[in-house]
């Protein structure tokens, strides 16, 4: 009797877990913490995986926060090989070894997505926070 109310226990348990997944829908949703703003670009930007500490914007512009893991590497590095990977050129570079920023842009219909992606040791998550200011240009 035992067994079978733990084989009962299990399924219920992993119905509602895949059901939960199931209604996370498209990639962006599988991120913890606080949801994209509705428009944001999510095809055209990708982000480094880690948790959504703040979000906001609309329209053309938005700013996103993003906790990744220590155990990913530089958050920097990574999110800039995403973008390049993804088309992106890379403008500009500014800042130190603490705190340092990335500018790149793509042409995309209509107009031109720029992304300033930075690092700042001094940010409440340390190292591993990613900060990204999106704009679209005509």
């Amino acid at each position: 009797m035992k067994a079978l109310f733990r084989v009962c226990a299990i399924l219920v348990i992993l119905l509602i877990g895949g059901g939960a997944l199931t209604a996370c829908g498209n990639d962006e949703s599988d991120r913890s913490g606080t949801s994209l703003p509705a428009d944001f670009p999510s095809d055209d930007v990708q982000l480094v995986d880690g948790t959504v500490l703040s979000a906001s914007g609309e329209g053309d512009s938005w700013r996103v926060t993003i906790q990744g893991s220590a155990a990913d590497g530089n958050p920097l590095a990574n999110a800039t090989k995403l973008l390049e990977d993804d088309g992106f050129e890379e403008s500009s570079r500014a800042g130190d070894t603490a705190n340092q920023t990335v500018l790149l842009s793509k042409s995309v219909d209509p107009g031109t997505l720029w992304v300033r992606v930075g690092v700042s040791a001094d940010a409440a998550g340390g190292g591993s926070t990613a900060f990204y200011e999106v704009t679209r240009t005509d």
